[in-house]
């Protein structure tokens, strides 16, 4: 489908050109920053139409649209730029209109063509919660009857977007990160190569200069990405299967996976059996414990502590 079908890919870039006080963006401004951008997704698109952005524009300022504060101020000469009146102002923040609405339901309807396909039946969960999301906010009346879990207000969920553009794209990435407790510093020229959400958490695994090994940075601890121009390492490899598969959670340390023997107090056994603390699992009903094949680390420790232990786990 053309990229003029599209009509939430240019808002979305107007948008961000609206929120961003470091620079000033006049009407030529604003269509060369959406035709840059819709031809790093499409070399051979043309460019919209100046009678297109005008269209946009009055849009976003219409009550059909988001109402958007989209004001004019005086520039250079006789040019004038664009500017929210409101800096904290974003669509994105907005109530949903017509114009989401609609490209939901057509994506819902393309997803749910592959719905009783074997190969797709990881999309089941999604396509369903997609619908019940879309009934809640098309039909006030529409009762909450399901909660999917998750934190709304989750810190860090905004550097998701940003990220996951810079691993799919292969572009390197520059961040300031704050350890907990600790003080921020700059990473530069970082090279990310997958994300992972964890125990209602997202983590950016990457190979960073003067480390060897992979590290995961937790992304409610970066602040300031920059995801640059530049091509990540191309002999750089990571597998996701063959990494995650010896542990719990995202931290993988140095070793080799452990065969490890958890004994459980009878109240607690029939919790960890019904929810497997890793794919090894075994359990052992007559004396109520499990084995697992692993690779120790904090978060396997951490699920371990949910649940009443007969002393320690002990490796066999």
């Amino acid at each position: 489908m053309p990229q003029t079908k599209k009509p939430l890919t240019r808002y979305n870039i107007l948008d961000r050109c609206f929120s961003n006080s470091g620079r000033n963006y006049t009407f030529e401004d604003l269509r060369e920053e959406i035709n840059e951008k819709l031809r790093e997704a499409d070399p051979l698109f043309k460019g919209i139409s100046v009678r297109q952005l005008r269209d946009d524009i009055a849009f976003m300022r219409s009550s059909e649209g988001w109402g958007a504060p989209i004001e004019t101020f005086p520039g250079l000469g006789k040019k004038r730029y664009y500017r929210y009146e409101d800096s904290n102002f974003s669509i994105n923040k907005a109530a949903v209109n017509a114009t989401q609405i609609e490209e939901l339901n057509m994506a819902l309807q393309v997803l749910s063509e592959f719905q009783g396909l074997p190969q797709f039946q990881f999309m089941e969960d999604m396509i369903f919660r997609m619908k019940d999301e879309l009934d809640m906010v098309t039909n006030v009346e529409q009762e909450k009857v399901i909660d999917w879990g998750g934190n709304i207000d989750l810190i860090g969920r905004e550097n998701l977007s940003p990220l996951y553009d810079a691993v799919t794209r292969k572009k390197r990435v520059n961040f300031t990160y704050t350890p907990f407790g600790g003080e921020g510093f700059q990473i530069k020229a970082a090279n990310p190569v997958f994300l992972k959400q964890y125990n209602d958490r997202w983590f950016m695994f990457t190979y960073e200069e003067g480390r060897e090994y992979i590290n995961n940075r937790a992304l409610d601890r970066i602040s300031n990405i920059q995801v640059t121009d530049t091509n990540i390492d191309s002999k750089l490899e990571f597998d996701p299967e063959e990494y995650f598969w010896d542990i719990v959670g995202v931290t993988r340390n140095e070793g080799k996976p452990k065969k490890i023997k958890v004994y459980l107090h009878p109240k607690s056994y029939p919790y960890i059996v019904t929810k497997p603390i890793h794919h090894s699992q075994k359990n052992n009903d007559e004396e109520c414990s499990i084995t697992v094949r692993l690779i120790p680390n904090r978060e396997f420790e951490s699920q371990l502590k949910q649940y009443d232990l007969i002393g320690d786990w002990e490796e066999i």
